[in-house]
Formats: structure tokens, sequence, C-alpha cells
């Protein structure tokens, strides 16, 4: 008899166990459900990369203006806006879809531009050298042009900028 009471017990635990494993399941699925609602919500505050791109363009054109100018204090200003908006464009989009179905990685090019152009650029404004600044920037804008190549975007041609397009930005010393 105590056996079958223990059975029963335990039968009946079981049962709950089970139960409470089903609705966790159930509350589980839930949640996920509405985390990924959210998250798709979310991507589609997020800016585009070309907005981001735009932001680096304003940036990398007045930086040429200010070393122009000999204010070094701008230059290295745009210089870490530049720096710092390249790396949040790869954030927001890290990986390119190209024609061919293959992905594209910015981050390993970002790297390299890093490692490279933008190290020589520094290097330049940091010496206050208008001098060896012209052709660091000139390699950076090589470097760009060779990531929209690479992203299928050569249409995208880089240039020396004629005109700050900070209109409000005195880039005077």
């Amino acid at each position: 008899m105590v056996r079958k009471m223990m059975f029963v017990a335990a039968a009946i635990v079981l049962g709950a166990a089970g139960e409470r494993t089903a609705v966790a399941q159930q509350d589980a699925a839930a949640e996920i459900a509405a985390l990924k609602a959210e998250i798709a919500e979310i991507r589609g505050m997020l800016p585009s990369q070309s907005h981001t791109m735009t932001d680096v363009e304003y940036n990398f054109a007045n930086l040429w203006f200010a070393a122009h100018e000999g204010n070094w204090p701008l230059a290295t200003f745009y210089f870490n806006e530049t720096r710092g908006r390249l790396n949040w464009a790869v954030r927001v989009r890290s990986v390119r879809k190209l024609a061919n179905g293959s992905d594209l990685d910015l981050r390993p090019i970002l790297k390299g531009v890093e490692d490279t152009a933008l190290t020589g650029l520094k290097a330049a404004i940091d010496k206050q050298d208008v001098a060896a600044f012209e052709p660091a920037y000139k390699t950076m804008l090589g470097e760009c042009q060779a990531c929209h190549t690479a992203a299928e975007k050569p249409f995208l041609k880089t240039k020396v900028p004629a005109a700050p397009p900070a209109a409000i930005i005195d880039m005077r010393k």
C-alpha cells in the first residue's frame, strides 16, 4: 500500500513538473518571439550605411581645410571624427552582399586602412606638416576608393574637396 501511494505521489509530482516544463517552454518561446520583434524594430531605427558615410565625408573634407589653414587642433578633431564615423559605418553594416552572392566583410578592410593610411595621416597631423599631410590625405582617398570598388560602388569616386562643407565653422587658426 505504501508503495502504491509512493508511486501515485511520484506520478503526480512528475505530471506537475511536466506541466510546468511545458508552460516554461511556452513562456520562453513567447519571450524569444518578443525579443526578435524588438530587435527588428531597433534595426529599423538604425541609420543606413550611406548616412554614416555622409558623416565620414563631411568630417574628412573639413579635415583638408583645417590642415591647410594650419589649424592643427581642428584638424585633429576632424581626423578623430572621421575615424570614429568610419568605425560607426562598419558597425552599422559590417558585411555587404556582392552581386555574385558572396559576402564582403568590411572589418578587415577598415583594420587595414586604420593600420596604414590613417596612421600615416595622423602622423602628418601630429607633426603639423602640411607638406606630409597632402600625400597622406590623398593616400587615404585612394583607400576610400579601393573600398568603394571592392563593395561594387566604384561610381562613388573620391577627390580632394574644393570647398569645406562646414560653412559655419571657421577653419582658420
